[in-house]
């Protein structure tokens, strides 16, 4: 049997919430008639697994950067997860 153990740095539903807002975003892209940036690179280098991947390391590149940050007091969630997928879809 093959398991792995994910790590969920600031829970599994945090982790979940990001990975939905980033999986929207390489969705809408994608439906482009054009795609662009990272999308586009991730799917012509490894065909449409190349979304999942990009969608699984950017989820886990966010949430280690935001490791225990308290939302809403520290940092607004959705301006910086806008912010970071602008970024990182380029």
């Amino acid at each position: 049997m093959y398991t792995t153990e994910k790590k969920f740095p600031n829970g599994f539903e945090s982790w979940q919430e990001t990975h939905y807002e980033i999986v929207q975003a390489i969705t809408i892209e994608w439906m482009k008639t054009e795609p662009q940036g990272k999308v586009k690179e991730m799917h012509d280098a490894n065909g449409h697994c190349g979304l999942y991947q990009l969608a699984e390391k950017l989820t886990d590149t966010f949430e280690w950067h935001f490791i225990d940050t308290q939302w809403g007091v520290e940092l607004d969630w959705f301006d910086e997860i806008n912010s970071f997928i602008k970024l990182h879809l380029k």
